[in-house]
């Protein structure tokens, strides 16, 4: 029995839905907000009640072109099997390494995977859902605790090319965040359930599985939680990640020279070698020459220089300059997506 989609799309979008052959086990709907992360519980549950689909899909950009979501029809995708399948935009290459390389549950608290992949959540399992927090990034939240309960993910080899998206989420962490707001305490509830010991399915340096923790709540602003986290395990680790995401916190802060303290006590990161690399195409892109003066300090010798790039973070604050902090809060993205990655690798093998 092949597997029935609809996808929705905002209702402002409604122009670009395309045809499909009568045929089709996909089809296409709205939800009656511009926005995904402003559908409410009563919006989602009236979407599940009026579908017959076997999952239901959301997608918050325009498509270039239908064809590739067809391909889904061909896929065998088994009901009776997978809760999730997971269609990533094209481009979105942290978004495929993170899940990947970390556990679903891991994967899902790290980066909101319905700002880079079309997520196919199986009826049955959204309408079993009870209590969910009334919030923004409702679906963002339902996706958590269903993969908390070990539901299986498929991640599709169809890329998905939508408009507007450069492999990064809509709105960046900051360099410098504020404490977040009550409107996140879903997401903090959901980062302190994580617990390494229950979802790492083999931990060969406990160490670096609490500086997975460490990292998690670091990337959510929740600085002062990764700190404790960070500090319990300092100097301590395959390649200290801990220390690493201690020096990555204090940068947060912003404490710069203390920042520069636990850069001296990372010494050497396996990261610092792949980062010149990943962060090349932002010279590219970012042509000012407040950005390109940054290329010499932090990737002349062939490494990634974590004492320049706080020196960079600190010259965004005092100068306030739109193109450099935009560039540093990608870098920023980044190094903080693959270091959690490395963590999580460093935590489970040998």
């Amino acid at each position: 029995m092949t597997a029935t989609f609809q996808i929705f799309l905002p209702q402002q979008s409604t122009e670009t839905i395309p045809e499909l052959p009568e045929d089709s086990a996909l089809s296409f709907g709205t939800f009656p907000q511009d926005h995904l992360r402003d559908l409410t519980t009563e919006e989602l549950s009236a979407l599940c009640e009026q579908t017959e689909a076997d999952y239901i899909g959301f997608l918050d950009a325009p498509l270039t072109e239908a064809g590739q979501l067809n391909q889904l029809a061909a896929a065998n995708i088994d009901p009776a099997q997978t809760s999730l399948v997971l269609c990533p935009f094209e481009g979105a290459d942290l978004f495929v390494q993170a899940w990947e390389t970390l556990t679903p549950w891991a994967a899902a608290l790290a980066l909101n995977p319905f700002e880079h992949a079309v997520v196919l959540i199986r009826k049955a399992d959204l309408l079993s859902l009870q209590n969910l927090t009334p919030s923004r990034d409702l679906l963002w939240q339902a996706l958590i605790r269903l993969v908390q309960t070990g539901l299986n993910c498929q991640l599709a080899d169809t890329r998905i090319d939508v408009a507007d998206y450069h492999g990064f989420p809509q709105t960046l962490p900051e360099l410098a965040p504020a404490e977040p707001g009550s409107e996140r305490d879903w997401l903090y509830s959901l980062l302190q359930a994580w617990q390494p010991t229950e979802d790492l399915e083999t931990i060969t340096s406990r160490p670096d599985a609490t500086a997975v923790k460490a990292g998690l709540l670091c990337i959510h602003d929740y600085l002062d939680e990764s700190h404790q986290f960070s500090q319990s395990v300092q100097h301590d680790g395959r390649h200290r990640a801990g220390d690493y995401w201690h020096h990555i916190m204090h940068r947060r802060e912003p404490d710069y020279s203390n920042a520069k303290y636990w850069s001296r006590a990372v010494g050497y990161h396996p990261l610092l070698d792949e980062l010149p690399d990943m962060v090349a195409p932002l010279f590219e892109q970012f042509q000012s020459s407040q950005v390109l003066d940054w290329q010499t300090p932090l990737v002349s010798s062939g490494r990634w220089s974590l004492n320049d790039f706080v020196d960079c973070c600190a010259e965004c604050a005092a100068s306030g300059d739109s193109e450099l902090n935009e560039f540093a809060k990608q870098a920023q993205w980044i190094e903080m997506q693959l270091l959690l990655q490395r963590t999580s690798l460093d935590a489970t093998t040998g």
